[in-house]
């Protein structure tokens, strides 16, 4: 079916199902992820298309990665959500596959190209539980704030969301 490998087969069909589910029910941050990594995925499909051994660093992919590393650390850096932190994290693993192969290039290609792609799988996994908890805030309390500075002042001031659902005492 399609010509994929198996992996390559269950990848895209994770993608294809959780990135769905996020640009359909997720908030801002969770939707505009969600196209970066189809966008991303696309781009590392065209990018490999020119050294699919994986024998050498594939240079396009590297760019593709730092770049999908800046925007999620750039997420991190401005989201009111926990979930772009480790997000980040899996992404700078797979980067850092990429430097170990430019320090060691006696590192096997299947190696090589497990280090730096295994790590797709946990983020769509956590792209789709943040979709998921993004409704459950959505219903719980009836907004979800996405960016830091969106945050209303008194949530910024150290109250709860719970404090916040109470009013304000009268003096």
């Amino acid at each position: 079916m399609l010509g994929l490998p198996f992996h390559q087969l269950v990848f895209l069909l994770l993608e294809i199902v959780t990135c769905g589910y996020s640009v359909v029910r997720g908030g801002v941050a969770e939707r505009v992820t969600a196209v970066s990594f189809v966008v991303a995925a696309f781009m590392t499909r065209v990018a490999s298309t020119f050294s699919p051994s994986y024998q050498d660093v594939v240079t396009g992919v590297v760019v593709i990665d730092l770049v999908l590393l800046a925007w999620l650390l750039g997420l991190a850096i401005t989201s009111a959500r926990f979930w772009p932190i480790p997000m980040a994290s899996m992404q700078c693993c797979g980067v850092l596959g990429h430097f170990a192969k430019m320090l060691g290039s006696d590192i096997l290609p299947r190696a090589y190209f497990a280090t730096v792609s295994i790590w797709g799988f946990p983020m769509l996994i956590l792209l789709g539980v943040a979709t998921w908890r993004h409704r459950q805030r959505l219903q719980r309390y009836g907004i979800d704030y996405p960016w830091v500075w969106s945050l209303p002042r008194r949530y910024r001031d150290g109250w709860s969301v719970d404090e916040m659902a109470r009013p304000l005492p009268q003096n």
